[in-house]
Parts: C-alpha cells; sequence; structure tokens
C-alpha cells in the first residue's frame, strides 16, 4: 500500500483503475523538470543584455502568444523533423516574440542563438524533487516509461545530462517526430515506438491541450498535472476535463494513485 495520502486530493478519490496498464508516458518540461531561473527570466535576462530591460510580464505574454501561435499550426500539420527544421522551428518561435516586444533587427540575431545556446545548456534546469523517486518506484513496479514532449531535437542529450535517461525506454520529442502535441501523431507513433495499444499507456503533463486533450484524443488515459503555485506557461489552461481525468498535485500523487507501494 502506498505510504502517499490520496484522501488529501479531491481528484484521486474517485476509482481509478486501468486493467492492462503497462507504460506511463510524461511530459519534460513543468512536469519532470523545470527552467532555474523561470522560461520567461532566462528571455528578460538575455533581452537585458541586448539593451532591453522589459517588463517581466511583457516577456512572458509575448513567448505565450508566439508559442501559442506556432504550436497551433504544429498541431494540424507535420512539419521539418530534421537538425535544420527544428532550428528554422525556433527561430520562427523567436522572431514573433522579438517582434512582438520591438526588438531592433539589428540585434536579433545575436539574441536568436543566446535564446538557442541558454536553452540547451543542462545547467539551466533543475530536475523537480519528486521525478527521480518517482521514476524509481515506477520502474522498480515494472511499469514502462518513456518521454512525450513538445522539445528541440536535443532532448535526449538533456536527459543524458540531467541523469533522466536511465529511466526511459523511449524519448519522443516533437523536434524528431515531426509533429507536436496536441497532434494525435506524436501520440501514436509513440505507441508503435512501444509497440502497445493506448489502453495500455497513460500519458502525465501539465498543458491542459497538449497532454490533456492530446492524450485522451488517441485513447490514452490523461494524468493532469498540476503543481501548486506553479503559473502556466501556456494560456489555454481549463478546468473543463474530457471526461474522468485525475488532477496530481506532483508526481508523488501519481505513484499514490497508481497504488504503488514505495
Amino acid at each position: 500500500m502506498s505510504q502517499f495520502n490520496t484522501t488529501s486530493n479531491p481528484s484521486l478519490a474517485g476509482n481509478f483503475a486501468w486493467p492492462g496498464l503497462t507504460t506511463v508516458f510524461f511530459d519534460m518540461g513543468s512536469t519532470l523538470a523545470d527552467l532555474n531561473p523561470s522560461y520567461e527570466g532566462i528571455y528578460h535576462r538575455i533581452f537585458q543584455k541586448a539593451g532591453y530591460d522589459l517588463p517581466l510580464g511583457e516577456v512572458e505574454s509575448a513567448i505565450a502568444y508566439s508559442w501559442d501561435i506556432v504550436t497551433e499550426q504544429d498541431a494540424v500539420t507535420a512539419y521539418d523533423n530534421t537538425l535544420e527544421g527544428t532550428l528554422n522551428w525556433q527561430r520562427e518561435v523567436e522572431e514573433r516574440v522579438m517582434e512582438r516586444l520591438n526588438i531592433h533587427p539589428d540585434v536579433r540575431e545575436d539574441v536568436f542563438w543566446n535564446i538557442i545556446q541558454a536553452f540547451e545548456d543542462p545547467a539551466a534546469y533543475r530536475v523537480y524533487d519528486d521525478a527521480l523517486p518517482t521514476l524509481e518506484t515506477l520502474k522498480q513496479a515494472g511499469y514502462r516509461l518513456a518521454i512525450i514532449s513538445n522539445w528541440s531535437w536535443h532532448l535526449p542529450e538533456l536527459c543524458e545530462a540531467l541523469g533522466l535517461t536511465p529511466y526511459f525506454e523511449q524519448i519522443f520529442t516533437s523536434a524528431r517526430v515531426g509533429f507536436a502535441k496536441p497532434h494525435p501523431e506524436i501520440f501514436t507513433y509513440a505507441l508503435a515506438g512501444m509497440n502497445i495499444g493506448p489502453d495500455q499507456a497513460i500519458h502525465i503533463g501539465d498543458s491542459y491541450k497538449a497532454d490533456v486533450a492530446g492524450a485522451n484524443g488517441v485513447g490514452i488515459q490523461p494524468v493532469w498535472l498540476r503543481r501548486p503555485d506553479k503559473l502556466p506557461l501556456y494560456a489555454d489552461q481549463t478546468d473543463k476535463q474530457p471526461g474522468p481525468t485525475p488532477t496530481v498535485r506532483g508526481l508523488e500523487e501519481l505513484v499514490a494513485l497508481l497504488r504503488v507501494s514505495r
């Protein structure tokens, strides 16, 4: 029996049982690891170095706006899943951010490469305290683990640097698959890669649109991670859930949800 108290979270009070469950898919950002400082904080620091001392709220708004536009396109179409294609995708996002913030064209190229370098640096990330214990517990319990993430080409290298790789059979990143969540193709690609059906997996992540609706759309049971005091990067968060969707406040509650003993 798990040591975690599920009754403190009303979402876990229901009877969630998934016969035949073999695999747990994880989102990456804001689920297993996060940026330190924040996503918008890194942009803010880079813009300051370029001579733009912008309000943090404006930076956050520009990022969310640009990200939503580009990922909305990816949610309905494929894109070039090569390293060059990934770089072009990232350039489109950053150009939209800089245009919205009125960053002068003469400095945009330097700013772009500074952003790319910052997000590829493992030192910019912290693994959540509940991540490694949860992964170890689930792996010891016999679950197969994989990542499905809207991320750059270099996610496998980042996971290696952060000590996450040994826990996962596969790491599926949108840059390499060519489709971004919530597009069904990235989920079906992952299912095929793990050689399982949708009824054999659950997917946990923090984004309603990408993770909850995306997984639900292909028949994978979603689990919605909503960490306390975590401001969502996305503007799509909603309390309207498609069907019975358990919500957890940390990965330790996922362990409790699956009734796994530590």
